[in-house]
């Protein structure tokens, strides 16, 4: 049998290039080297991705994080090599990276999301209480996995969280507090898309930061999630069609969150984790796919868009 070459690339220069490099590696640990030629590839330098031609690939595994390499930025390179890659294409790439733009398509499909208030470097932080009151989420427009996100109470902690929020992004979400059940949704294919059982998250910090993200002693990830089933179909549903709305394929994972009957979308991750202690491999796992078989169908799913 002809093996498929497979390239992972990991790495990149976001202020997710650890987490990607640990995506990375436990992808390559997981392909099945009976069905695969692997090879890690760790992105140093833009003139190291010329190397990618002389490789023979089959198909590419995106296992990069945050811009540069989730935004469509290396999607719109493969597409110019004609490698085939895992996960969404340019356009579906670059809204989810951009919360502002992703937010605007969920509303236009009536998906519920929560109060927010778009804020620039010229403008004055005072036109945010024009909408909003504290508790409030301040989060960079591009980035992922929390990285530049804090939460204020006061004007000391906004001031401070402005700063971090700006020094990532020259637009930033200020957003309402929302007080309910944070829910993760893994999604699981192309035309024929599928809802993965939801992931609870509790946090025993003050919010899902990155330092909870990628150290489990910092938060309970509860799978399949302690709601209903009415709650669990309508938060699936919201997920898929948020999903659909931006136009992804492959896989996702759609952030939620549930306050009394209400879904409210976050956003969507079009490269989510892959790390021993990601959200999706946990969902998958919950849905009897071990991480072998997980990485397979996301194969098979980039080669048969």
């Amino acid at each position: 049998m002809c093996k498929i070459t497979i390239v992972v690339i990991m790495g990149g220069d976001s202020a997710e290039k650890e987490i990607s490099k640990m995506s990375g590696k436990e992808i390559v640990k997981n392909l099945d080297t009976e069905k695969y030629r692997v090879i890690p590839f760790e992105i140093k330098s833009k003139r190291n991705l010329a190397e990618l031609i002389s490789l023979g690939v089959d198909v590419a595994f995106i296992a990069l994080h945050g811009p540069g390499g989730e935004d469509g930025t290396m999607q719109g390179c493969l597409e110019l090599l004609k490698i085939p890659y895992t996960g969404s294409g340019v356009l579906a790439s670059a809204i989810g990276m951009d919360k502002i733009y992703s937010r605007n398509i969920f509303t236009q499909k009536g998906i519920n999301v929560p109060k927010t208030v778009i804020l620039y470097k010229k403008d004055k932080p005072s036109m945010i209480f024009k909408s909003l009151k504290y508790p409030l989420f301040i989060k960079p427009a591009n980035q992922g996995s929390s990285v530049g996100t804090s939460k204020a109470k006061n004007k000391k902690d906004l001031d401070k969280a402005l700063k971090i929020a700006f020094s990532f992004s020259d637009h930033i979400l200020v957003e309402e507090y929302i007080e309910g059940t944070e829910i993760t949704c893994a999604i699981l294919g192309n035309n024929e898309a599928v809802a993965l059982p939801l992931i609870e998250i509790v946090p025993k910090k003050e919010f899902f930061d990155l330092e909870a993200k990628y150290d489990a002693s910092l938060t309970d990830e509860i799978c399949p999630a302690r709601i209903n089933k009415s709650l669990t179909k309508k938060a699936q549903e919201a997920a898929l069609a948020a999903y659909k709305a931006i136009g992804c394929r492959g896989f996702g994972r759609v952030d939620m969150i549930i306050k009394g009957n209400k879904i409210y979308v976050l956003e969507v991750n079009t490269i989510p984790g892959l790390t021993s202690v990601s959200l999706f491999p946990k969902a998958a796992k919950t849905a009897g796919i071990s991480y072998p078989q997980l990485l397979d169908e996301v194969v098979n799913l980039a080669l048969n868009p």
